[in-house]
């Protein structure tokens, strides 16, 4: 008898621990948390993916309602939208470097019997920030409608507790599919590359997972998939797949104005009001 129920609290102890490794989200919520907010985003030369992150509603002064939507990427996957390039300029009688951002696509997907994509809603977003160093883009969409399924974002005081062995699940539209998902652990943290801090996984990843999300097994999102270990000179190692941590996003975005994403106490209003009188206040003090 003894025995029987030692061989008991032991299946009990591993089944514990499994739930405890390997607790994704499934059903109609691992939909809503992993899958659904996760968009494919395309230029005029490649495709990959992006994350829906904000969709919050503007009231006008006629009190027309409006949401503003958007959609965090790699710089990588819309480098394509962006030409700087020298021309004349008439005033200053000289070459001055002008910028040039085109539009790019966001396919938003439809579900029927919660799996089965059965098409894309396809939306013309601006880039309205990028940075080609830190690998980050963010784009906002063209539609002023609800964008219904937004990734769920940890609180900033809780970026950092990641461990490895944890459990990670990347999506992302790979070769151009509608979002897939797989499994995996963080594997490395803090992996430097360019003195930039990336975070490493086994969940794996392939072309067309740039932009996409990396998520914990609770559904927040943890970071952005950004490149994979590749053997030789064309081989990747898709178990060995790096992504942008989400505290140097959130970084960025702070230092940007732009962390009412974020942070729910801010509005965009005041800060993108913030953001302009930095921007001024730079151009003057570079005009002295």
């Amino acid at each position: 008898m003894k025995r029987i129920i030692s061989a008991i609290l032991i299946l009990g102890v591993i089944l514990m621990l499994s739930t405890v490794a390997f607790g994704a989200l499934t059903g109609q919520e691992g939909h809503n948390k992993y899958i659904y907010p996760v968009v494919r985003v395309s230029d005029a030369y490649v495709s990959g993916s992006g994350t829906v992150i904000y969709s919050f509603h503007m009231v006008g002064e006629k009190g027309l309602v409006s949401y503003s939507t958007y959609v965090l990427t790699n710089y990588h996957v819309i480098e394509g939208a962006i030409t700087i390039s020298e021309e004349w300029d008439t005033d200053l009688q000289k070459n001055v470097k002008k910028e040039k951002r085109s539009i790019v696509y966001v396919e938003i997907f439809k579900y029927r019997d919660i799996s089965t994509p059965i098409g894309t809603l396809k939306v013309e977003a601006d880039i309205v920030l990028y940075n080609k160093d830190f690998d980050v883009a963010l784009l906002k969409l063209r539609t002023e409608e609800v964008v219904p399924n937004v990734a769920d974002l940890p609180n900033k005081e809780n970026v950092d507790n990641l461990l490895v062995m944890d459990e990670s699940i990347a999506v992302g539209c790979s070769l151009g599919f509608p979002p897939l998902p797989t499994l995996g652990v963080i594997t490395r943290k803090n992996f430097q590359i360019n003195s930039l801090s990336y975070h490493m996984s086994s969940s794996q990843i392939i072309y067309g997972n740039s932009g996409g999300a990396m998520f914990n097994g609770r559904g927040e999102l943890i970071g952005i998939p950004s490149m994979v270990a590749v053997a030789g000179w064309s081989t990747p190692i898709t178990h060995m797949g790096l992504f942008i941590p989400i505290e140097r996003i959130y970084k960025w975005l702070e230092d940007e104005h732009y962390n009412f994403i974020f942070d729910s106490s801010l509005t965009e209003e005041k800060c993108l009001k913030e953001r302009d009188a930095e921007i001024e206040a730079k151009k003057q003090k570079k005009g002295e």
